[in-house]
C-alpha cells in the first residue's frame, strides 16, 4: 500500500498538481477572504435592514414609552409644588390636576403619586389606597431611577397597562416617593396594525429586569416566541444585533434585538426565516465560503485530468509501443482514441522513423551476418574436407608401411587429424554461429576413438556423462585433441584384473558458470593381461600437457591401485580474436 502510494506520488500528474496547488493556493485564499468579506458585508447589511425594521416597528412603543417617561418626570417635578404644606387640602388640587391631564389625553389611563410608604398621595381618580404593585415600590425604594413594568389587571385603568414610574425628590435631595402613569396596551396594538407587511411578525418589549412589557401575540406563552435557551434578561445591556435561532415551538426565526429606550426598555422582533427573503443561513454561508475551496479543488482535478489525458496517456502509449517493439520488433500504429498534442505527434513521428530505421539496419545486419555465416561454414566445411583428404592419404600410407611401429605412428597422426576435422565439422553444422556444443563434440570424438581402438582380445565397458558446455573454436580444437590423446592413452594402457570388460568412463561437466571439467577414468589390470601392449614413447603425455596449457587449464592425475584418473579443469572463455593473438605472439 505504501509502495503504491509512493509510486503514485512520484507520477507526473501528482507532481504538477502539487505545484499547481501551491501556485493557486494564494489565489484561493484571496478568493476565500473576499467571499468571507462579502458574506460579512451582506450579513451586516441584512442585520442593518432587520434592525431598522425592528426599530421602525418599535417606534410606537418608543414614542409611548418616552411620552410616559416625560409625563412621569414632569409630574414628579410638579407634585411637591402642588402639595405644599397642607397635603390633605393640596392633595385635592393635585387630584384635580392629574384628573384633568388624564381626561385631556387619550394615551394615558391613570396617573398618580405614591409616597415612600406605598400609599397614593394623589391620583387621577382620587384614590388614596395602598398600591398593589409591591415589587415596583420595593424596586423604586432600592434603586430610585425610572422604571417600567406591566400590570395585566390594573384596578384603576380596568385593562392591561404598562406602568412608567419616576422618582420624586425633595428640595434637600431626599427620596420622597414616585409618580406613575399607565399606558393601555390597546394603544400599542392599534399602531402595530397600521405598519407595513414587512414589519416583524412578532415584536416583544421588555424592561431592564427582563420583564415582558408588550407582545403583539399576547402577554401569555411568550416563551414559545423567544429563542430556545435564552431569557429576555440575557439581552439586557447587549448591543443591537440580529441572529437566527429556533423557538420553543420548533420554528426557525430570525430575531433582531434593539434598545428602544436605552437602559429602560428593549425590543425583540422576529420573522419567519423561511419567508424572509433577504436573510442568511449557515448552510448558504457555508456553501458560499466553500465555493473558492471547491473551485481550487476543481482546478486541481481539471489539471490532473488534463495532464493524464494530454501528457501521461500519450507518453504511456508511446512507452507501450516502444516495449512492444523491443520485445517483438512489431511497430504498432498510433492509437487515435485521444488526439495527442502537436509536440507528442512530432515525437510519435520521430519514433516511427527511428523504429523503421532500426528495422532496416537490423535487416541489413542480418543479411550480412547470414552471408558471413554461410562463408564461415563453407570455410569450415572445406577445412574438414581437406583434413579428411589428409586422413585418407595417411590411411594409404598405413597400408603400405613396412613395420607395425610405423603404422601405429601413422594411426596416431590420423586420429589427431580426424579429431581436428570433427571440430570443423561441428562448426559448420552447428547453428550457433562460431560456438560449439562441447558435450556433442566430446561425445563424437570419444565414440570415434573408442571405435578405432577396440581390439578383439580386449572388450571395453564405456560410461559417458556429458553436460551442456558451450566452447569457442579457440578452446574446441585443443579440447578435442586432448580428449583424443587422453582416450587413446586410457585405452592403450587400460586393463582388467580378470576376464571382465575393461571399465572406461568419460565425463564433461561444469564446475560452475565459468569453469568446465574433463575427466577420463580407466581400470588398471594385471600385467599378464596387457603384455601385448607396446611400450609408450611419452609423446601422448607431452601432447596432453601442451593441449591443457592451450586451454589454460590445470591437469590433475590420480594413479591408484585399481584405476587411473586424469582430470583437466579449464576456464570457459569467450571468443578471442586476431588482435589478442597478435599481442600474445
Amino acid at each position: 500500500m505504501i509502495t503504491r502510494l509512493r509510486r503514485r506520488a512520484d507520477s507526473l500528474a501528482v507532481r504538477v498538481s502539487a505545484i499547481l496547488a501551491v501556485v493557486l493556493l494564494p489565489v484561493g485564499v484571496i478568493a476565500f477572504a473576499q467571499t468571507a468579506g462579502l458574506l460579512r458585508e451582506n450579513r451586516s447589511q441584512s442585520e442593518s435592514n432587520l434592525l431598522a425594521l425592528t426599530s421602525e416597528a418599535a417606534s410606537a412603543e418608543e414614542g409611548l414609552m418616552r411620552s410616559g417617561l416625560g409625563v412621569a418626570e414632569t409630574i414628579a417635578a410638579l407634585v411637591p409644588k402642588l402639595l405644599g404644606e397642607d397635603s390633605e387640602k393640596e392633595g385635592e388640587v393635585c387630584d384635580s390636576f392629574l384628573n384633568a391631564f388624564v381626561t385631556s389625553s387619550n394615551q394615558f389611563s391613570f396617573a398618580g403619586y405614591v409616597s415612600n410608604d406605598g400609599a397614593f398621595v394623589c391620583s387621577s381618580n382620587g384614590t388614596r389606597a395602598q398600591t398593589t404593585m409591591v415589587d415596583l415600590a420595593q424596586n423604586m425604594a432600592k434603586n430610585p431611577v425610572p422604571h417600567t413594568t406591566v400590570n395585566l389587571n390594573a384596578p384603576f385603568s380596568e385593562t392591561s397597562v404598562i406602568v412608567v414610574a419616576h422618582p420624586v425628590w425633595a428640595s434637600d435631595g431626599t427620596y420622597q416617593g414616585y409618580t406613575v402613569v399607565s399606558l393601555p396596551h390597546y394603544n400599542l396594538y392599534r399602531r402595530l396594525k397600521k405598519m407595513t407587511k414587512d414589519r416583524p411578525i412578532d415584536l416583544i418589549t421588555f424592561n431592564r429586569n427582563g420583564e415582558l412589557l408588550s407582545s403583539e401575540n399576547g402577554l401569555t406563552d411568550v416563551e414559545s416566541h423567544i429563542p430556545v435557551g435564552r431569557s429576555l434578561q440575557s439581552f439586557v445591556g447587549g448591543r443591537q444585533h440580529a441572529f437566527t435561532a429556533m423557538t420553543a415551538d420548533g420554528q426557525r426565526r430570525v430575531f433582531a434585538f434593539v434598545p428602544i429606550v436605552p437602559g429602560l426598555v428593549y425590543g425583540l422582533g422576529s420573522w419567519d426565516a423561511a419567508e424572509l427573503g433577504f436573510t442568511w443561513n449557515r448552510l448558504a454561508a457555508s456553501v458560499q465560503l466553500l465555493f473558492p475551496v471547491l473551485m481550487w479543488v476543481a482546478s486541481l482535478v481539471v489539471a490532473y485530468v488534463a495532464i493524464r489525458s494530454q501528457v501521461i496517456q500519450p507518453t504511456r502509449n508511446l512507452r507501450a509501443r516502444m516495449l512492444l517493439f523491443m520485445r517483438s520488433r512489431r511497430l504498432e500504429p498510433t492509437s487515435m482514441d485521444i488526439m495527442p498534442a502537436a509536440e507528442f505527434r512530432e515525437i510519435e513521428e520521430t519514433w516511427n522513423r527511428l523504429a523503421t530505421s532500426i528495422l532496416h539496419d537490423e535487416a541489413e545486419l542480418e543479411d550480412a551476418i547470414h552471408d558471413k555465416t554461410v562463408l564461415l561454414r563453407e570455410v569450415h566445411h572445406r577445412v574438414k574436407n581437406n583434413l579428411q583428404l589428409v586422413s585418407s592419404i595417411l590411411n594409404m600410407k598405413i597400408r603400405k608401411a613396412p613395420s607395425e611401429e610405423v603404422r601405429e605412428a601413422l594411426r596416431n597422426i590420423q586420429g589427431r587429424v580426424l579429431g581436428i576435422a570433427t571440430v570443423h565439422r561441428n562448426l559448420y553444422e552447428t547453428s550457433m554461429q562460431g560456438r560449439v556444443r562441447g558435450d556433442e563434440l566430446i561425445k563424437t570424438i570419444a565414440q570415434s576413438v573408442i571405435a578405432a581402438g577396440r581390439m578383439e582380445e580386449r572388450s571395453f565397458s564405456v560410461k559417458e556423462t556429458f553436460e551442456p558446455v558451450i566452447v569457442y573454436p579457440d578452446q574446441a580444437v585443443p579440447l578435442s585433441l586432448v580428449t583424443s590423446e587422453a582416450l587413446g592413452n586410457a585405452m592403450k594402457y587400460a586393463g582388467a584384473s580378470s576376464a571382465d570388460a575393461i571399465a572406461l568412463e568419460v565425463t564433461l561437466r561444469k564446475v560452475d558458470e565459468a569453469t568446465g571439467m574433463l575427466e577420463i577414468r580407466n581400470t588398471k589390470g594385471d600385467v599378464t593381461l596387457a603384455c601385448s601392449v607396446p611400450e609408450g614413447t611419452g609423446l601422448g603425455t607431452q601432447l596432453i600437457a601442451a593441449f591443457t596449457a592451450q586451454l589454460e587449464g590445470t591437469l590433475e592425475v590420480e594413479d591408484g591401485a585399481d584405476e587411473y584418473v586424469m582430470r583437466i579443469i579449464f576456464p570457459l572463455k569467450d571468443f578471442e580474436g586476431d588482435e589478442k593473438t597478435e599481442e600474445e605472439a
